[in-house]
């Protein structure tokens, strides 16, 4: 036999378990549950709604922890009881028999893995927030105010570089964007002249010329357009007669479309960093109903005043497929804690 290869029954323990709990408290509820696996199989030792398994001590670390002292195998089993993992019975016919009886307490496991993918969660939320800032600190220091309807401004052009937002109580949706708009985006994309600027020619030929390139442009812009809606349930909104939904999910679309129109090999600013068009559209090209909900309800729910609607949105639809994870898992683990 290969020294790499077991000729006995392997010692097997979960690492994420072994990390959280410590090794032999992994290794002993795993070889318990093995046993309860079995009994199960069998329908044997089934006591108030939960199958069990037992022996002494001695036994335990004899026939199944040979490997453990008797005194660590004794420690871990009451460190498992302590913490509430192994819970005790028992249920032998002689009552002057004082063997344990072992089952696990899954309910216990179950907090225990909801307190680690929420750790995970925020552990990749700090990495991308590391890598990319969060749209919900950019622009820091912002102005606190509350924000009753975030997706609304004084600016009439979405696409309009750091105009001054109205702080308090902001009736307006989000601009809508539109072919007559003009605007500047130097700021945020890099060589890129947006769809809806305005062209004037020096002579009447490049008038003609630069027309004609500025309506391929909106060709383009309104297919992109046209894909994000669908993408999303734009229209699936509107069909149930959920008009005021459609058209906070449009408002956020239609900035997104002007990404989607660049070259991937131009560069994107969200939240001050230059990224390719090329990763900012894969991303936006992963949204769903679900993640321009959740991006709505960030930009309402807000609490600072947003002084770039567009660069906002920009960021939040980039971080929203990572973000909404996270966001869940912290509104899961609120409501399993009572909302404490």
């Amino acid at each position: 036999m290969s020294m790499y290869l077991f000729d006995e029954q392997p010692i097997i323990a979960n690492k994420t378990l072994a990390r959280e709990i410590g090794l032999n408290e992994a290794l002993i509820l795993q070889q318990i549950n093995y046993w309860i696996e079995i009994n199960k199989k069998s329908g044997n030792n089934y006591y108030d709604r939960r199958y069990w398994t037992y022996n002494s001590i001695r036994a335990w670390q004899e026939n199944d922890f040979d490997y453990m002292s008797l005194d660590t195998v004794k420690r871990t089993f009451a460190k498992l009881e302590k913490a509430g993992f192994l819970l005790v019975g028992n249920y032998n016919k002689d009552p002057r028999d004082k063997t344990k009886w072992y089952t696990i307490n899954t309910e216990k496991l179950e907090e225990l893995y909801t307190k680690i993918e929420d750790k995970k969660q925020k552990e990749e939320l700090k990495a991308l927030e590391k890598a990319i800032p969060n749209a919900l600190v950019q622009n820091a220091p912002m102005e606190k105010c509350k924000i009753h309807q975030c997706i609304s401004a004084d600016c009439t052009d979405a696409l309009e570089q750091n105009q001054p937002m109205q702080c308090g109580n902001m009736p307006q949706p989000l601009p809508e964007i539109t072919t007559n708009n003009s605007s500047n985006i130097t700021t945020d994309i890099s060589s890129y002249n947006s769809t809806h600027h305005s062209i004037i020619g020096k002579n009447e030929k490049n008038k003609e010329r630069m027309e004609g390139e500025e309506g391929k442009n909106k060709d383009i812009y309104e297919k992109y357009l046209e894909e994000l809606r669908i993408q999303v349930g734009y229209y699936e909104y509107l069909e149930v007669g959920d008009k005021f939904k459609a058209k906070d999910f449009d408002e956020i679309v239609k900035i997104l479309s002007d990404v989607m129109v660049l070259d991937d090999r131009q560069l994107v600013t969200i939240n001050q960093t230059r990224l390719p068009a090329q990763i900012v559209k894969e991303r936006y090209r992963k949204l769903n109903s679900e993640h321009l909900e959740y991006l709505v309800n960030v930009i309402k729910e807000n609490e600072y005043k947003i002084r770039n609607i567009r660069a906002f949105v920009l960021t939040a639809a980039y971080n929203a497929p990572s973000g909404i994870d996270a966001h869940y898992s912290a509104l899961v683990s609120y409501d399993m804690r009572g909302g404490i």
